[in-house]
């Protein structure tokens, strides 16, 4: 889904219709005030996904790349957080190490198995969680009403976020951990 339609959903969720149709496309009043609220919006819905990919649902890929050595992390097609596996053509578990320089392995062709961190999005772009629009526009939502000072309606965000988190990471077989408030 479109991370637009994902601000319009969260724009509703918070009670700003305004900014739900200038998300929708259909005008407004204040065009040049909405505008910088769907910045601040798009803000929020990238540090949602980063915080559900980094947190609670991982994003998994899969590279095949070929090695001198060294597999750059620019060879990648995502930014890694952490490096799961390495494996030949043929399937075989192969010894790696993360360096600096990148993941040293032997000459070859090989499958890189990794945890990604999402590329930050612009409003045409696609989210990286597939099925995930509901969590996403709840977190979304919910930093967008804490970043607006309405902290009675983001107390009630965060608790449908944290459900439809938890949710969507038990059906996709990621982890849900305790969020802890000073």
């Amino acid at each position: 889904m479109k991370v637009q339609k994902i601000m319009a959903c969260a724009a509703a969720l918070v009670g700003r219709r305004d900014l739900c149709d200038w998300l929708e496309g259909k005008g407004g009043v204040d065009s040049d005030g909405l505008r910088r609220d769907a910045e601040q919006m798009l803000k929020c819905f990238n540090l949602a996904e980063n915080e559900a990919a980094l947190d609670f649902i991982p994003l998994k890929r899969e590279d095949g790349v070929f090695s001198d050595g060294v597999v750059p992390f620019s060879a990648l097609s995502a930014a890694p957080v952490e490096i799961m596996s390495v494996r030949s053509a043929a399937g075989k578990r192969l010894h790696f190490k993360v360096t600096e320089a990148g993941i040293a392995v032997r000459r070859g062709e090989a499958l890189v198995a990794y945890r990604a961190r999402p590329a930050v999005k612009g409003m045409a772009d696609e989210a990286d969680f597939a099925g995930g629009e509901r969590f996403l526009a709840l977190g979304t939502a919910c930093e967008f009403a804490l970043m607006e000072g309405m902290l009675d309606r983001a107390a009630e965000l965060d608790e449908r976020y944290k459900e439809a988190l938890a949710a969507a990471a038990k059906s996709r077989g990621g982890r849900m951990k305790e969020r802890m408030w000073a």
